[in-house]
């Protein structure tokens, strides 16, 4: 039952009643005073739920004050309760008549409309009650709930807009209203306003915490707007209010782990699989912040379980060849990746998973250098991708490694032509066309597409690479020094720099460029390789070297390079048995292994095994290793064959 305050009533009544007088012929003495006294009976009644006799009282206050717009109101309001629709239409229409000015009566009279059109009324119904809510809110701006009833109508009835206007209005006037922010936030977000979709629910939920549907909704906003740190305080809530959800706990977790905070994630996945050992969400979960934090045994392990318990999971097997591929074991990788592929699936979705696990086979065959089968598979992402301009970019690198330049610049044509503006096919085609033989055309393409992007290092790189494809170190030098003068703190630019002038031997030079790389970057992982080992071939500050190579291992502890540098820098100190480690794991690793075939050589030379040293050495002149000195390989090799 509404609650109308009976002196409020009776103010206006007597106002209304008295313009009214005016009109009736014969008015009844003290009739609005006599009409109150059964209206006030009639709401008694309704108090003491008797309907009837509530509704005899309020036809004798009409009889007695036929003016008055409020007995016709409570004569609305409670047919509607009495679910007698029609005879609450009829009182309601008739006290609009009688109170245009009566917010009450406009108000009961869209609440029927509302109610006849839920009950499956005509769709013609909802312009009326919506033009009953807002002469209601017009009359009394401050009606909170017929400005929500008025915004729910104007939702369903497809005005989301106007909706909104409404709906704002009720959360600045009410504070509380949660359920009104909650759909307020869907607007918003439908409007691709996330942010204010995001700091309504923030606030709904702040009212009234026990909504699952307004959580579900924001956590969902908080994923897609990747505010990681706002969806985990999110979650830690709920695994607070219920520490034994394992569920809640593994999107904690998860949202932990999107955050960047790893060893935390760690421990509430340890926690989950504490409270559900079998769950194989957090088994994987957790397998894949191992992976995150270098832990990789612990994450094979935990993969393994997975895999015995559901062989077919996707995300394991998925996540176990990413591993194989961090720890450089591609023939391991290569098994993992190929049975991706053997597992079923059909339309576009499946298509677009089989051409990301060729992709990875193709590059995995690379580094093998097993170049026509990286060819054959990035051919076949390529036609699960349709197109996609990144298969086509793969497919071409595949070609040009693969030493088959013809056919490189056959498919770059129709690259060319599905992606006309591809800055990555053009700066391909650079090279397509050194390799083609065609080296001048290929450099002012490069250079000109430098121009383009001067800040664009990717290009800037396209350019120094022909250049030293060339031994054109003073004319990189020259390109590259024109860059930093225009970008001095570009720690790309600086370090390209550098490694010119390495290879001119300008060596005092080169380190001061590296070292004001780490100034800029002091964890710059190849950056410390480089000089790192730079050092150690020189055979100088052999204990900065060192720190050099371990820091850049910390952050990629099965790079072959940085094995290798490391081998080497062990080398250099005597440390012959470390070196000899560090070497053999780095030859594993590494796609390229000319260098490390030579270092073992030395290393077995040093140790007086002549013949072990010789051999590699020999395996290092196999190798097509661009940075092998090779003549200086031979000329060892001569040295230590040739009688004593």
């Amino acid at each position: 039952m509404r609650d109308i305050p009976l002196w409020s009533v009776f103010s206006a009544w007597m106002v209304l009643a008295g313009s009214a007088a005016v009109a009736q012929e014969a008015p009844v003495p003290n009739a609005p005073g006599e009409a109150y006294y059964y209206f006030c009976l009639g709401r008694m009644a309704e108090m003491q739920m008797q309907a009837e006799t509530a509704v005899s009282n309020y036809q004798q206050a009409v009889r007695l004050d036929p003016g008055a717009a409020y007995p016709h109101v409570a004569l609305a309001d409670l047919y509607q309760r009495m679910r007698q629709l029609d005879k609450a239409l009829e009182s309601a229409k008739k006290a609009v008549e009688l109170g245009a000015d009566v917010a009450a009566a406009h108000r009961t009279l869209g609440e029927i409309y509302f109610t006849l059109l839920r009950n499956g009324g005509s769709p013609e119904l909802a312009p009326v009650a919506i033009q009953a809510y807002r002469e209601t809110v017009r009359l009394d701006p401050g009606d909170v709930q017929t400005r929500s009833a008025l915004g729910r109508l104007l939702l369903s009835n497809r005005e989301p807009a106007e909706a909104a206007v409404e709906f704002e209005e009720v959360v600045r006037l009410e504070p509380s209203a949660y359920y009104d922010m909650t759909l307020l936030a869907q607007i918003r977000q439908n409007e691709g306003d996330s942010a204010r979709a995001i700091q309504l629910l923030k606030q709904s939920l702040a009212v009234e915490p026990s909504q699952p549907e307004a959580r579900e909704k924001l956590a969902t906003l908080l994923q897609t707007e990747r505010r990681f740190e706002e969806l985990a305080d999110l979650y830690q809530g709920s695994v607070q209010g219920d520490p034994t959800d394992v569920e809640a706990r593994i999107r904690y977790a998860d949202a932990l782990a999107n955050a960047g905070r790893l060893p935390e994630a760690a421990a509430e996945f340890e926690t989950a699989l504490e409270g559900d050992p079998a769950n194989l969400i957090a088994t994987v979960g957790l397998a894949m912040v191992n992976r995150e934090l270098k832990k990789f045994d612990e994450a094979e392990k935990l993969l393994s379980k997975a895999l015995q318990e559901e062989p077919g999971h996707v995300l394991a097997r998925y996540t176990l060849a990413g591993i194989y591929e961090d720890k450089r074991e591609l023939d391991k990788a290569i098994v993992e990746w190929k049975r991706l592929l053997d597992i079923p699936g059909e339309g576009k979705e499946a298509d677009t998973r089989r051409a990301e696990y060729w992709a990875h086979l193709g590059f995995a065959y690379g580094e093998l250098e097993r170049h026509q089968d990286s060819v054959q598979a990035f051919d076949k992402a390529n036609g699960l991708a349709g197109g996609d301009e990144r298969y086509d970019v793969f497919y071409l690198q595949a070609l040009l490694l693969a030493k088959r330049p013809a056919e490189a610049r056959e498919f770059l044509g129709q690259a060319l032509e599905r992606h006309p503006s591809s800055a990555r096919l053009r700066l391909l085609e650079t090279q397509v066309l050194d390799a083609n033989g065609s080296f001048g055309e290929a450099l002012r393409k490069a250079l000109a597409l430098s121009s383009e992007a001067p800040e664009d290092e990717v290009r800037i790189q396209g350019v120094v690479d022909l250049y030293q494809k060339q031994k054109a170190f003073p004319q990189a030098e020259a390109f590259l020094r024109e860059k930093l003068a225009a970008l001095p703190e570009n720690v790309g630019i600086l370090f390209q720099l550098g490694a010119v002038l390495e290879r001119q031997e300008r060596l005092d030079e080169a380190e001061a460029q590296f070292e004001r790389v780490l100034e800029l970057e002091p964890d710059s992982a190849a950056t410390l390789n480089y000089l790192g080992y730079m050092l150690a071939d020189r055979g100088v500050d052999l204990d900065q070297s060192l720190d050099y190579v371990k820091r850049a291992l910390e952050q990629d502890p099965h790079n072959g390079a940085y094995l290798d540098s490391l081998g080497w820098v062990y080398f250099k100190m005597g440390r012959l048995d470390l070196a000899e480690d560090h070497l053999l794991k780095a030859l594993k690793s590494l796609r390229l292994t000319g260098v490390v075939y030579d270092h073992l050589g030395d290393l077995y030379f040093r140790k007086g095994d002549r013949q072990q040293a010789v051999a590699y050495w020999r395996k290092a002149l196999d190798q097509e290793d661009d940075e092998l000195e090779k003549d200086e390989v031979a000329r060892k090799i001569e040295e230590a064959t040739s009688p004593r």
